[in-house]
């Protein structure tokens, strides 16, 4: 009886509860995470008071009219909104007073930007197989976060996926990986689709023709020989697709000297995507001025 006298009886107390904010600018983002309790001073009877201790509810802070400090910080004062938290409250509780008189926050301004994503792989295939080709869906996704962030942000990658002994086509979801420690950033897909094309590999070989560059018109030069041999591995759906067209090997005239060599160095300056492991033979080619 004497503790239901005393729950009966009118209270002042304070009481923390934990805080949510509504309506922020959609053009701004939280820099740093701003307090997620405020302490409130308020009156009723001692069962209000009770249930309001034990009470899991969040109340709500507006944030529609901040007023600006100075460059990216903002600050709030809970007593323009005394009214609005009153309203929150359970039946039987009087607000009294709010005991933070400011809430600071510290905003920044949000960029939005679309980035490609990049595969990442430590795949290993049986002998005689590898990658033809990567699909990504999708390939490219929207980043979102405050602008000083997202300028550092030119593309993603996957996290790496890595299977052994693989010798088939495979398809999966791969997470993608947040720059950084990720704070602010938001992503419009948190994963893509991979589809990793797998096929079988063949060797192949082509006589390309040199090109010789930057030499003055003024020089008669003759390199020996004229053509070298190029091996490349390829995919057989692919190999049929490979001609000597698919090459372009360049000696750099000008590189030579510059470096005082006797002899020219031949460089694969283009060659198909469909090919890997270019390699080419002789990897020296002599030359003779005329005068």
């Amino acid at each position: 009886m004497w503790f239901l006298i005393n729950l009966s009886k009118e209270y002042k107390t304070e009481i923390t509860f934990n805080v949510q904010y509504d309506k922020l600018s959609q053009e701004k983002i939280f820099k740093e995470t701003p307090i997620e309790e405020i302490t409130l001073l308020v009156q009723g009877n001692g069962f209000n008071l009770f249930s309001a201790n034990v009470s899991n509810k969040k109340l709500v802070l507006s944030l529609n009219k901040l007023k600006r400090k100075r460059d990216t910080l903002y600050y709030l004062l809970p007593n323009t909104q005394k009214s609005a938290l009153q309203n929150q409250l359970k039946s039987g509780l009087e607000l009294v007073d709010i005991l933070q008189d400011t809430i600071h926050f510290n905003l920044g301004t949000l960029s939005v930007k679309k980035v490609p994503v990049r595969f990442t792989n430590a795949i290993k295939f049986k002998p005689g197989y590898g990658l033809a080709a990567t699909e990504l869906k999708p390939d490219s996704i929207l980043v979102s976060g405050p602008a000083s962030e997202i300028s550092k942000i030119s593309s993603l990658s996957t996290e790496t996926l890595n299977i052994q002994d693989v010798s088939e086509d495979i398809q999966t979801d791969i997470a993608i990986q947040l720059p950084n420690d990720g704070k602010g950033i938001k992503l419009s897909n948190n994963s893509v689709e991979a589809k990793i094309l797998v096929d079988k590999f063949t060797e192949g070989t082509f006589e390309i023709p040199v090109k010789l560059i930057n030499i003055s018109k003024k020089l008669d030069v003759n390199i020996f020989p004229k053509k070298v041999k190029v091996t490349f591995k390829v995919g057989l759906k692919n190999y049929s697709k490979i001609t000597e067209d698919s090459f372009e090997v360049l000696c750099d005239y000008k590189a030579a000297k510059e470096k005082g060599v006797m002899y020219l160095t031949p460089i694969v300056k283009s060659r198909s995507n469909l090919v890997s492991s270019v390699r080419v033979s002789p990897q020296k080619i002599d030359f003779l001025i005329h005068k």
